[in-house]
């Protein structure tokens, strides 16, 4: 994408978001990268950025696993082990091992996991694992930075001799310690290393009673530093060994540095990969920290912005503890062109700046701070005309500098050109700047440019009315508080509320009457039209959100009304089946007793069993008859028609004469689908009962099965 204009990305803040991003860098190098970061021509390249960076976000939002990479920047090191004749130090030797490793280890779960991080993969397109390279490296240097003794036989050697001698020196020296201490000659600090030379603390009025070298004194003079003279030719032997051992450590990282200088640029490859992975985890986090998403990318032209929010104004409010007014727009081929007005602060600019500020982003690899149902696209040009950027070095007026650029915009805008100008047309004579901004918008409509324009001149409002591919806006006004709501509406102009805020402000009246008088009274009524229509639109939203309200509560009720019905009908049901029940009890027990009684009254017993027999027959006929198969059938789709209506997924149940609850995560017909915690069972409706939500702190008894026979 090409920018047209001085000082655009700083003008759009781009600068300051780059460096939230570099904030989240863990090296030098990935912050200098996140800090360089602009639009890119190559729109392949972009979207490769774009999907690596929401690979990594994704994993993030789900806490899923990625390889911590954290590791010490060794740009230095791989710049030098390309030049000749030159020899690291162990300690970049160390730097250089661990990247290896680290860099082995992610190639290897990158490898294993392709369809994760598709795009990821393709930053290790330069580089392959390798393990010679630390291997060389463990055979010379040790895990704390230092060459290993067995790293060749001379140095095993020297340090060997180094050891005894060392020790040789120390009894010697602990025995001279001992005799010049309880002579005296020595002071609390005893021993003291001077020009590397290991010394005693000797009071200078007994210099002469030590003998050795004297290597100097202390600043008061009080002490002299003295070489014992046993220890001279021992501590000359140890100092010639010191010097081998850092002749042979030179040699032996000489030769490693010359063994893996033919590595040198897949080692700067290495650096690179991880490099940019951290600027990918960087970006991903920021993404997060603004809540961004990748947007739908469209090859034809759009801006279409679901919740938008400017990333660094949602990053201060959040901080404040105020809330972002999402922005909602959309610029298709329909309508290309959107002119803005209503009154100053009311944020026709912020939302401007917002929409430029997601286009740079999004062609500089960065996810926008939208919603991921959001559609855009990558235009090749973008200009911008904000603010009062009067040309010093050639002596240009604020308006002369504006119509240069307006004349470059016409002359390179077309189709696939974003166009932001704040405040179109302002600079000069209003009559005549606005007959020039009307015919700067025809033309680029013409070219069926896409742009966002704000301004108060009533003839462009009135003008993209009439154009086609061109449309009206406004920024939402409470006209009674005179208050900003930071909200767009499409469609509608808006009016500047120029007497209302100078009325509000206490200018006098018969000011503000005379000024009415020299406005044309066309503009006059179209003011107050549109801010008529403002205050309309207002109440209209002050009593949507009422009837949202009210329409939620009345659900909430609704709802309560239906559970409590619900429960009601349950408990008559359960209550018939009672009294049913008690009624044939009844029944039998008084037929028991009529029986009890003529058993005693006749003595034609024969009679009285048949006539038991006949009565116990008919029962039976009755309780089969009013359990049919069609009856019961007829009562279970009773129960499952009922059980469909309180069961949902979501709602908490629990199986017939259990105690265990679970959640519904799926219903298919009359299969259940329910979590019991660790288990997933797949049961049928009708062997479940919902949980009421009193019963999740007193649980009541199971209901019975309605479609079982009765007794």
């Amino acid at each position: 994408m090409i920018i047209h204009g001085e000082n655009i990305l700083q003008l759009f803040e781009f600068d300051r978001v780059l460096e939230k991003v570099s904030d989240f860098c863990r090296t030098d190098t990935s912050r200098k990268l996140a800090l360089s970061l602009s639009p890119l021509s190559d729109r392949n390249l972009a979207i490769e950025r774009l999907n690596q960076t929401e690979e990594f976000r994704v994993v993030l939002e789900n806490k899923g696993h990625f390889p911590d990479f954290i590791f010490d920047d060794f740009l230095n090191e791989a710049n030098l082990l390309a030049v000749p004749g030159s020899t690291l130090t162990e300690a970049q030797f160390s730097r250089i091992r661990s990247a290896v490793i680290l860099v082995n280890d992610l190639l290897k779960y990158l490898s294993e996991r392709p369809q994760l991080f598709p795009t990821i993969q393709k930053l290790t397109r330069n580089i392959f694992p390798c393990r010679d390279i630390p291997e060389a490296i463990d055979r010379i240097i040790d895990a704390h930075a230092l060459v290993r003794s067995n790293a060749s036989e001379d140095l095993l050697q020297i340090r060997n001799r180094l050891h005894s001698g060392r020790r040789e020196t120390d009894r010697k020296f602990r025995q001279y310690i001992n005799d010049l201490r309880k002579r005296g000659y020595l002071r609390d600090n005893e021993e003291n290393f001077y020009n590397n030379r290991r010394v005693l603390s000797v009071p200078s009025e007994y210099k002469r009673e030590v003998r050795g070298i004297i290597h100097g004194k202390s600043d008061s003079g009080r002490t002299t530093f003295i070489e014992p003279e046993a220890l001279v030719e021992l501590n000359n032997e140890i100092a010639e060994l010191e010097q081998d051992e850092r002749i042979e450590i030179l040699r032996l990282l000489r030769m490693l540095t010359d063994i893996l200088r033919p590595h040198a640029v897949l080692i700067k490859n290495y650096h690179s990969f991880l490099s940019h992975l951290d600027l990918i985890r960087a970006k991903a986090l920021f993404a997060l920290d603004i809540n961004a998403h990748l947007p739908q990318i469209h090859k034809h032209s759009l801006v279409h912005l679901c919740d938008a929010v400017h990333p660094l104004l949602f990053l201060q409010n959040r901080e404040r503890g105020q809330p972002v007014v999402p922005l909602n727009l959309k610029l298709d081929p329909e309508n290309r062109i959107m002119i803005i007005s209503g009154p100053n602060a009311g944020g026709k600019s912020i939302t401007l700046k917002t929409v430029g500020l997601m286009q740079l982003m999004l062609e500089s690899g960065l996810l926008v701070s939208a919603s991921e149902k959001s559609g855009m696209c990558f235009f090749n040009h973008f200009m911008a005309d904000i603010g009062d950027s009067q040309s010093i070095e050639y002596a240009l007026s604020t308006y002369s500098s504006r119509l240069i650029r307006m004349n470059h915009f016409i002359r390179n805008a077309n189709n696939r050109t974003l166009i932001l100008i704040d405040e179109f047309g302002t600079g000069t004579d209003p009559e005549l700047g606005g007959a020039i901004a009307e015919v700067v918008l025809e033309e680029l409509n013409r070219r069926s440019a896409y742009g966002i324009f704000t301004t108060h001149y009533t003839n462009i409002k009135l003008l993209a009315d009439r154009l086609r591919g061109v449309s009206n806006a406004s920024m939402l006004f409470d006209p009674r508080t005179l208050q900003p709501k930071y909200k767009l509406i499409p469609g509608q102009p808006g009016s500047s509320y120029t007497f209302e805020v100078a009325e509000k402000i206490g200018l006098p009246e018969q000011v503000l009457k005379r000024a009415k008088e020299k406005v044309q009274q066309d503009k006059l009524k179209l003011n107050s039209m549109l801010a008529s229509l403002h205050r309309q639109k207002s109440q209209a939203e002050e009593d949507l959100k009422t009837i949202r309200e009210k329409e939620r509560k009345a659900d909430a009720a609704i709802a309560r009304y239906e559970a409590i019905s619900d429960r009601m009908t349950e408990k008559m049901e359960k209550d018939s089946d009672t009294r049913n029940r008690q009624k044939k009890l009844l029944e039998l027990g008084t037929r028991l007793k009529n029986l009890s009684e003529e058993w005693g009254k006749t003595k034609d017993k024969k009679s009285v069993i048949k006539k038991f027999v006949s009565s116990m027959n008919a029962l039976v006929k009755k309780n089969t008859e009013e359990n049919t198969p069609e009856k019961i059938q007829k009562k279970k789709l009773a129960l499952r028609e009922r059980l469909s209506r309180e069961i949902k997924v979501g709602t908490r149940v629990r199986m017939l004469h259990s105690k265990q609850t679970g959640t519904v995560e799926d219903i298919r017909k009359n299969t259940v689908y329910v979590n019991f915690g660790n288990i997933r069972a797949t049961v049928n409706i009708e062997t479940l009962e919902p949980v009421r939500e009193e019963e999740n702190t007193s649980p009541k008894k199971s209901r019975k099965d309605s479609g079982k026979a009765s007794d």
